[in-house]
């Protein structure tokens, strides 16, 4: 009698393929683009069915989606008034191999980022490192202080960096429509590697930005969405473009000539119990 794959076997097969993909390709130009996009979106289905193992295992609870920056990331209050109670983050801070953090000064040893990696809550279901990494995220090539090697982010309302407010979700029972909101994507931090969670001013008539995010796909960011599907989305705000591309913190949005429906997109997905 055969038996059908199990869902962490199928997760270890597609890894294997992913990495794979990423050694070998003979492909140019667009083409090449194009393929990168396509790890790209396999890397953030990966993350996303981790991370809804995760859930599974753990009788429907979120894992953390905060990465601390911090020397006592055990107890980090941030600019909450409280400590958090919950420390499964999904990704470890950078540290060196006897635990000690090492994010500050930037730019932190690559070796140390990863590390934060591999202890990190996740990697246990996805255990290949390129899983966390766009093949087509250069940002930490160009000077200390821009991205880091790990290209996603967790959203600030999915147990993350934003703990205690209503909208914040900590079990899944807790998400409507799960298709309609994103947990991961792709991201870029001015302060050296992709600290704490992706998150925005969502709650005025008119939103705001308060962390960039990544556009490494022909003016495009890749999804992972918490019913594990993922999508690519086309950015058609000039201010969306040039937060990418500066890594700029609370970049305006330049509502006087018809910018608005970039963030708007985020918005509608942003917050995880709200239909």
């Amino acid at each position: 009698m055969k038996t059908r794959p199990t869902r962490m076997e199928t997760l270890v097969v597609t890894g294997v393929m992913v990495c794979a993909i990423l050694i070998v390709w003979p492909l140019t130009g667009r083409a090449r683009n194009d393929a990168r996009a396509g790890v790209c979106m396999a890397n953030l289905h990966l993350l996303s069915q981790a991370w809804l193992d995760y859930a599974t295992d753990n009788d429907g609870k979120i894992c953390n989606g905060l990465v601390p920056a911090s020397t006592q990331y055990a107890n980090v209050s941030y600019w909450w008034s409280r400590g958090f109670t919950d420390t499964a983050w999904w990704v470890n801070p950078p540290h060196n191999a006897q635990g000690i953090y090492t994010g500050h000064p930037v730019p932190c040893p690559s070796k140390d980022e990863l590390n934060g990696i591999r202890t990190g809550k996740l990697f246990p279901y996805v255990k290949c490192l390129d899983i966390y990494h766009c093949p087509r995220d250069t940002t930490y090539l160009r000077t200390a202080n821009r991205g880091g090697w790990r290209s996603y982010s967790v959203t600030g309302l999915m147990n993350g960096e934003q703990p205690y407010p209503p909208q914040c979700v900590h079990n899944m029972n807790e998400i409507v429509n799960p298709a309609c909101k994103y947990v991961f994507l792709e991201t870029t931090d001015p302060r050296g590697w992709n600290m704490g969670s992706w998150i925005m001013d969502p709650y005025q008539d008119r939103p705001s930005w308060i962390d960039p995010v990544g556009v490494y796909h022909d003016g495009r960011s890749a999804f992972g969405f918490a019913d594990g599907h993922v999508d690519i989305h086309a950015w058609v705000d000039k201010s969306t473009l040039d937060m990418a591309e500066n890594g700029e913190f609370f970049r305006p949005v330049s509502w006087s000539v018809g910018e608005g429906q970039d963030i708007f997109y985020m918005v509608r997905g942003y917050f995880p119990g709200r239909r």
